[in-house]
């Protein structure tokens, strides 16, 4: 027996939407069997890529939305989570971006989204469209579960 599910959603360039994003997360985890640990791992990365796509990528501009489509395949055998972040900015240099685990950097506020989501998931890659904005796509393979 396999369990697909796939959830696609555009929002608005806002944190408060964030919230949202964070309940479907962790009742699609958690409904397929995931530990409350995994599904705040999970989530947090999702959140992570949402933050940077709506802060740094389209600046908070209310003209401009971020897109998530999350695929969640499960079999008796093993799952995988698939997740695809897109925005409309001008796109970013991954290198270029400040180590957070630095001196200089460990009492910043901000800054950790991607060493996140890159601890958390088993592959975080990143693509810029010539059309512009940013692709963020990450992936976890997940542990065997009992389907619900």
């Amino acid at each position: 027996m396999s369990l697909w599910y796939q959830l696609r959603l555009a929002m608005p360039s806002r944190f408060e939407e964030l919230e949202l994003v964070d309940s479907l997360m962790e009742a699609l985890l958690g409904h397929v069997g995931c530990d409350e640990d995994e599904r705040s791992n999970l989530a947090l990365s999702v959140r992570e890529a949402l933050a940077n796509a709506v802060l740094h990528g389209n600046r908070l501009a209310a003209d401009k939305s971020v897109s998530l489509e999350v695929t969640l395949e499960m079999t008796l055998e093993a799952g995988e989570l698939r997740i695809q972040v897109a925005d409309e900015g001008a796109g970013f240099d991954p290198d270029a971006v400040p180590d957070p685990l630095a001196p200089e950097n460990l009492l910043k506020p901000t800054g950790r989204g991607i060493l996140l989501m890159r601890n958390f998931m088993d592959e975080v890659t990143f693509e810029f469209p010539n059309s512009g904005g940013t692709l963020v796509f990450m992936r976890k393979s997940l542990a065997a579960r009992t389907p619900p």
